[in-house]
């Protein structure tokens, strides 16, 4: 370009800065920055061109400064007490990985040690670059080393952050030097041995590599080391493939010695047959053994660790073959740790397995599956072992019916009722393999893992009060024959499974606030006496049957089945809900004295003898409007009762009907003060229809 056309440029881009715009010549095409976005870091911001993509480096100088808070809110974007958005942070890693005799001996140009990840500051700097920083001892005269970052190329592998990488010939020091761009390592080229702090100022891809560059400060000197040497093993191994001859002094693939301080370098490598390797030292490019031949793993030794070693002045390194016990062997009987190469027993871990934690043991060593369980599909199919000590296997998915765990005889499936009292009075202890992710015990149960299903409260167990505060689900038979427990809580629980306080003989009172559906047998032949309900809809067939109950609120029931309270002590019940009702719920309910059907109930037909042999039962009402039909056998030796109340307008509609028409003289009209129930108890509007 003449210097007219310079002149051009020039002017050009004086004028484009004074009206907020810049150019520039790529390629031979001439660009014109647009200054129109904002960018910002925690103190400043300033306007860029947003013509590059992600690339924020095309900054008008011009327009820096300290940002201006009103309301919170600073004209770029920034709020006050806010952090940069995501979008301009740079979540990269990077790593020193080098060579040398001092911290950097310790390194590899290979790996990626935790102790030499660079640290990324809280803060950019003034110029929005993002700064990394790390701190080792180097010794200038022969340490060097470069950054790697966590990059992958297109086969997976971490890609070096030299050439085309991170370009590290365009890295550059403050003052503009490039830094050691012949070799294309870090070097320190002050002279000076020294712990070193190095800082990386970067902006991640794609802004041009040129704006990246180290800068590095001397935080304190060092004594040069005590040894001339740098020693590497090279050559060639099966089991480091990447371990070369050095090339020009190169020895980026080589294996790095390491010094104790005084005369001795060593390395631990494996060996294999056809290997052949040599000592080579770096700073005086010689190598061993020094006439001649190569390092070759000795013929009466194995394939494997060797420990090679040289010692300053020596003519030759030596070999020595190591043991590395890292993996497991095992017989029937004990394990021991062998070595990886040629199975070596290291005599002094040899013991016996422990299955104390499940059918495996921590060698790996698997102990056949409990014979006692036989299981198909998780389920239970048969269980032929003792009682006294219960251990639920690891591959038990489904809770066994207790008729299958405590049944009498072999290849049988036996209901709840006919569950072996005798088997289960054995039990002592019950506990779960660990490997099973089904169920847990605790608190004198089984539980499922998650705590919200009970499905076995320990028959061995002695405590008389017992709340569980999570579970929502009371399974089938969970304190089946329980003979000790005296009161129940659970302030959770929505669902009780049958048979679940099947002859509780001890149990007295029940606390389900929240239970809607109460199981078949549930409470059957229990001492329960008060039982507190507030939503319960559904009881099924024989739940408190042959039970002491007493005193349950049933306003909200809309379903009770065949014989609910069958033989039951129950001496009061109010079904303001109800809508179904079976055969015999209430017979022989020798304490029962009064009795409330409410207006949603269409139907007594098909509950049998549902009211005979109440013996006690004075009182009956009834508030459907519509007569209700019923079975003849209704009250059969039920002749204490002296009032049935229905209805006024349906008082002589159930005299003259089939049934009722024989307690005649009992029906009366609902006095006023019964017609509906106390407001106190009036149901939520979700449970009035239906």
């Amino acid at each position: 370009m003449n210097k007219k056309s310079w002149l051009i440029v020039g002017l050009s881009l004086a004028m484009a800065a004074s009206i907020g715009v810049g150019i520039s010549a790529c390629g031979g095409e001439t660009h014109t920055h647009n200054y129109d976005a904002w960018d910002y870091n925690e103190t400043q911001h300033w306007k860029y061109c947003d013509e590059h993509g992600s690339d924020k480096s095309n900054i008008d100088e011009t327009t820096k400064a300290n940002h201006d808070f009103k309301d919170g809110k600073c004209v770029c974007g920034a709020t006050e007490g806010g952090e940069i958005p995501d979008a301009d942070l740079d979540t990269r890693e990077f790593w020193a990985t080098g060579a040398g005799a001092g911290d950097l001996q310790n390194s590899s140009w290979t790996e990626l040690k935790p102790n030499f990840k660079l640290t990324k500051e809280p803060t950019k700097d003034e110029d929005g670059f993002t700064l990394y920083t790390i701190q080792f001892k180097i010794y200038a005269g022969g340490d060097s080393f470069k950054i790697r970052q966590n990059e992958k190329d297109e086969n997976g592998a971490l890609k070096w952050t030299d050439g085309t990488y991170f370009g590290i010939d365009e890295l550059r020091n403050a003052s503009g030097t490039f830094i050691d761009a012949g070799t294309k390592n870090i070097g320190v080229a002050t002279g000076k041995d020294g712990i070193y702090k190095f800082t990386v100022h970067t902006k991640p891809a794609p802004a041009p590599w040129k704006d990246n560059f180290v800068t590095w400060e001397l935080v304190e000197s060092v004594t040069p080391p005590t040894t001339t040497e740098d020693m590497y093993i090279v050559g060639k191994l099966a089991t480091y493939p990447k371990n070369d001859w050095p090339g020009y002094g190169v020895l980026e693939n080589c294996i790095h010695m390491t010094f104790d301080g005084d005369k001795t370098w060593s390395a631990t490598i494996t060996v294999k047959e056809g290997d052949q390797f040599k000592v080579y030292n770096k700073l005086n490019q010689q190598y061993y053994p020094d006439q001649g031949g190569n390092l070759t793993r000795p013929s009466d030794a194995p394939d494997g660790l060797f420990e090679v070693t040289w010692v300053s002045g020596a003519l030759k390194p030596t070999l020595k073959h190591v043991h590395t016990y890292s993996k497991w062997a095992y017989d029937s009987e004990n394990h021991w740790k062998a070595c990886d190469f040629d199975n070596a027993k290291d005599e002094s871990t040899i013991e016996a397995h422990d299955f104390s934690q499940g059918d495996t043991c921590k060698c790996g060593f698997q102990q056949e599956a409990d014979p006692d369980w036989k299981i198909e599909g998780g389920e239970l199919v048969e269980y032929t072992g003792d009682y006294v000590n219960l251990k639920i296997p690891a591959d038990l998915t489904v809770f066994p019916d207790f008729g299958k765990l405590f049944g009498m005889g072999k290849n049988n499936t036996y209901e709840f009722a006919k569950c072996d009292q005798a088997n289960l009075a054995k039990v002592q202890s019950v506990t779960v393999d660990p490997k099973n992710e089904h169920f847990k015990v605790e608190n004198n149960a089984v539980l499922s893992t998650d705590g919200t299903v009970l499905y076995m409260y320990f028959p061995c167990s002695t405590e008389t009060e017992v709340t569980f505060e999570n579970v929502t689900t009371i399974n089938n038979s969970a304190f089946y024959y329980n003979t000790t427990v005296t009161s129940v809580s659970f302030p959770k629980a929505v669902n009780v499974g049958k048979y679940a306080f099947y002859q509780t003989t001890a149990l007295e009172t029940v606390s389900l606030p929240l239970a809607e559906v109460i199981g078949e047998n549930a409470f059957d032949a229990s001492g329960v006496k008060t039982v507190e309900f507030t939503k319960v809809q559904v009881i099924r067939s024989s739940a408190f049957a042959n039970s002491k109950v007493t005193t349950a609120d049933l306003r909200t029931v809309t379903t009770l089945d065949k014989s609910a309270f069958y033989k039951s002590d129950i001496e009061s019940v109010d079904l303001e809900s109800i809508r179904t009702i079976g055969d015999s719920v209430f017979t022989y309910c020798a304490k029962l004295k009064t009795v409330v059907f409410g207006e949603k109930l269409q139907t007594l037909k098909g509950t049998g003898t549902l009211l005979a042999g109440c013996t006690v039962l004075t009182t009956v009402t009834i508030k459907t409007t519509t007569v209700l039909e019923a079975d003849k056998y209704l009250f059969q030796l039920s002749k204490a009762i002296t009032d049935i109340f229905v209805p006024a307008e349906s008082v002589d509609a159930y005299k003259a009907a089939d049934v009722w028409k024989d307690q005649a003289d009992k029906i009366k009209a609902i006095p006023t003060e019964v017609v509906s129930a106390p407001a106190e108890v009036a149901l939520p509007a979700s449970k009035k229809e239906y």
